[in-house]
């Protein structure tokens, strides 16, 4: 990732608009904190290795629902948007 730091806020809107696309707009907003929750991720700007562990968490949890090769384009649409 480019950017050396990331809004919490920005994050948060990444992954509430993406995965609202895969999963339902009620998952995805519940997915956009809930990852960020669980790995006591509390910080207003978020640094590249905290980004990588959020996405992480999250890729995980969009392969059982949506599949591998769907999880990796909603985490890359999601770090595009993130990096804009």
């Amino acid at each position: 990732m480019s950017t050396p730091s990331v809004t919490r806020v920005n994050l948060i809107n990444a992954i509430e608009i993406v995965a609202t696309t895969y999963v339902g707009e009620l998952m995805g907003k519940a997915a956009s904190t809930a990852h960020l929750r669980r790995l006591k991720i509390e910080d207003n700007y978020l640094g590249c290795d905290q980004v990588d562990a959020v996405l992480n968490s999250l890729r995980s949890g969009l392969k059982v629902l949506v599949g591998d090769r769907t999880a990796e384009k909603a985490i890359r649409e999601i770090r595009k948007r993130v990096d804009a």
